[in-house]
């Protein structure tokens, strides 16, 4: 008996099980999973989402002896073939199906397996299965701007005026701050100074000062 092309397998890591016995038939299903909402004088509205995941289900049996319909020699035993699927199953991971000959080759999940005793030979094993294509979500990654250390602003260093002929407080004081009446900003700036520059200024503050002198004005 000439064997077929198309090689049934489904594999977990470095477990693998080829189906001994091809399926009649093999139905593929592919779902689109669309909203839809009911809206007040419009009626129905559908939001087309994009495609679900493929599904993928056949039916065939695990032999208990090697015969011409079986696809290979040295098959497992039904009983083998069943435990490795549910093991499978119970590691809640995903498995590889692939289909020779076809562009069939998808990581699934198994969502259903039943098997119940064979029709034709006594040992036999039916089976249906379901499988589904697996998909895996990768969460968008944010990147979060860093916080930085907003800086207090520095106090502003004062600037620095040179005294000319006529100048005195008062009117440098009106000058630099609108208003002359804030001329002991400018002393207690330059009290040290001044007094060491002229004595008379601890009876007169501020009242002597003189052409070149350097005074801080304070902002």
């Amino acid at each position: 008996m000439t064997k077929s092309v198309y090689e049934f397998w489904i594999s977990q890591g470095k477990d693998k099980l080829r189906f001994p016995v091809l399926p009649e038939t093999l139905d593929v299903s592919n779902s689109v999973q669309n909203d839809s909402v009911t809206i007040t004088g419009l009626g129905e509205i559908t939001f087309i989402e994009e495609l679900g995941a493929k599904e993928i289900s056949f039916s065939s049996f695990f032999p208990k002896t090697y015969s011409p319909i079986s696809e290979y020699k040295n098959i497992p035993s039904p009983e083998n073939a069943i435990a490795q699927i549910e093991k499978w199953m119970k590691a809640k991971k995903p498995v590889q199906f692939l289909i020779t000959g076809t562009k069939i080759n998808m990581t699934c999940s198994i969502e259903s397996f039943k098997y119940s005793e064979g029709d034709k030979e006594i040992g036999d094993r039916d089976f249906d299965i379901v499988l589904k294509e697996y998909k895996t979500a990768s969460p968008r990654k944010i990147k979060q701007k860093k916080k930085t250390k907003t800086k207090r602003p520095s106090k502003a260093s004062p600037k620095t005026y040179t005294v000319k002929k006529g100048d005195t407080l008062w009117d440098l004081a009106g000058k630099f701050y609108g208003s002359s009446t804030k001329w002991r900003k400018i002393w207690n700036a330059n009290k040290t100074a001044m007094i060491k520059r002229s004595k008379r200024n601890i009876r007169q503050p501020g009242h002597w000062i003189f052409p070149g002198q350097k005074l801080k004005i304070p902002q």
